[in-house]
């Protein structure tokens, strides 16, 4: 069954000056076939509506996964599901697609939703079987500890809101993006109260022209940060920004080498 309706994951906190921060790929491109072979929608399930997507989440394992805790936090696991192997949501599904039921999820123990950055905003998904890999469907290689990726470019992935009040992206949309330094994030947020740790990463194209610069947006969350050569390690899952979309503030990411061990031992 395919999608009967997009609908986004939010979440908010209040910021100062009417801005606000949100769990949420605009300024972007569509993504070709086999590009994101990791990329996964997690989706829900709602009366009168139907199986609808709600967030992203990262193929790691032929049963695992991972994604942002605000995207399962409160929710039944028996309402969820995983599709891998997809571009479009809305179109019958290609040869590589797979749909799967969510045994499990496990929220980090110290997730705090309402707290200073939102720490912790990482969560791992079971499977009640495991996926068939194929040329659209690869885990990914998680970043060892303590990498950084400091001043190069990533590429994120989703099919959150392509403008901050517009629809929901039917193709798989991608978007070519700096890693900036947690100092350089800080410079940003702090003035916002938002303090960034070591355990989060950030993007964010300075350089672009304002309108242009290319952020997540709603019903990115979840999704996969990839950087190093060719993009193959998993960097950070995306977590938070303002609900503008509008690329004028870092984009924030739950850096995935801080939880190596947590992940690896859930």
């Amino acid at each position: 069954m395919k999608l009967a309706v997009a609908v986004l994951c939010l979440f908010v906190l209040a910021l100062a000056e009417e801005e606000e921060l949100d769990k949420r790929i605009v300024n972007g491109e569509k993504a070709a076939l086999y590009a994101h072979p990791h990329q996964a929608s997690l989706q829900l399930y709602q009366a009168p509506y139907g199986w609808y997507h709600i967030c992203g989440a990262v193929l790691i394992g032929p049963n695992k996964l991972v994604t942002a805790a605000h995207c399962v936090e409160g929710q039944n696991y028996r309402n969820l599901r995983i599709e891998v192997g997809a571009l479009n949501l809305f179109e019958p599904p290609n040869a590589y697609e797979q749909t799967v039921a969510v045994a499990a999820f496990h929220i980090h123990p110290q997730y705090n939703g309402n707290g200073n950055g939102i720490p912790n905003d990482i969560a791992t998904i079971y499977l009640v079987s495991p996926v068939t890999y194929n040329k659209n469907v690869q885990p990914a290689t998680l970043a060892p500890t303590g990498s950084s990726f400091a001043n190069t470019q990533c590429v994120i992935t989703g099919w959150g809101r392509t403008t901050g009040g517009g629809s929901a992206a039917q193709h798989l949309k991608q978007a070519y993006i700096t890693k900036i330094t947690r100092t350089a994030c800080n410079s940003y947020w702090n003035r916002y109260g938002q303090t960034i740790t070591d355990n989060h990463i950030c993007v964010f194209e300075a350089s672009d022209p304002a309108g242009t610069r290319p952020s997540a947006c709603n019903g990115d969350s979840g999704g996969p940060m990839m950087c190093g050569t060719n993009f193959q390690y998993l960097a950070g899952v995306t977590s938070w920004g303002v609900s503008t979309c509008s690329g004028d503030m870092p984009s924030v990411y739950t850096r995935t080498s801080a939880y190596n061990t947590w992940i690896a031992s859930n």
